[in-house]
């Protein structure tokens, strides 16, 4: 009768086990990433901020450092940052599946020079007889040079006028280039009669 007991109990156990009712497998977490750190530009003046953009996947936090500060989770976000001297960023992006982090080095090059900008033009008239002069005269800021064309005598009293003779009506190019090499034009015209 023992013997006969056993399988009875057998099949009742087996008979009570619902189909799916075996303990859940745990899956690993997906670890997370960085899809995207770059600095637009890579290199900047002295004083001057950059863009530091990112994009994550399967994170919880994400942390930036130096200092350290948390941001937003995102697939591709941009943030301001004012290096003072050159600086290596460190993203780190933390989430169930463990963490992960890139470094990016942003620069310190040279400061921009001041952009050249032509604030005025003067002429002492805009319509003269032939055999007149004219003066052309300009102020500037952050110019190394400046160029009249057509060609111009330099006036001897103030070096920021110059002497034009037009035989028939003429436009005159005031051009300033500056330290960076960046320009600034105006134009004026001087009809002749």
């Amino acid at each position: 009768m023992r013997t006969a007991w056993l399988p009875a109990v057998c099949l009742l156990a087996a008979c009570s086990r619902q189909p799916g009712s075996e303990a859940p497998v745990k899956t690993a977490a997906a670890p997370p990433k960085i899809t995207q750190f770059y600095a637009s530009p890579a290199e900047v003046p002295r004083g001057e901020k950059t863009l530091l953009c990112y994009g994550v996947e399967n994170a919880k936090t994400v942390w930036l450092s130096p200092p350290r500060r948390e941001l937003s989770a995102a697939l591709s976000r941009c943030i301001d940052v004012e290096p003072a001297a050159a600086t290596t960023y460190t993203l780190t992006a933390e989430g169930d599946g463990g963490s992960t982090k890139q470094d990016l080095t942003v620069t310190i090059g040279a400061a921009k020079p001041a952009p050249v900008k032509i604030k005025e033009v003067r002429v002492t008239s805009l319509s003269i007889k032939r055999g007149e002069a004219v003066s052309i005269c300009y102020t500037v800021s952050n110019a190394s040079t400046v160029r009249i064309e057509p060609a111009t005598t330099p006036s001897e009293r103030d070096p920021t006028c110059a002497i034009a003779h037009p035989a028939r009506t003429t436009t005159y190019t005031v051009t300033a280039t500056g330290a960076g090499g960046d320009r600034d034009q105006e134009r004026v015209t001087i009809q002749v009669h």
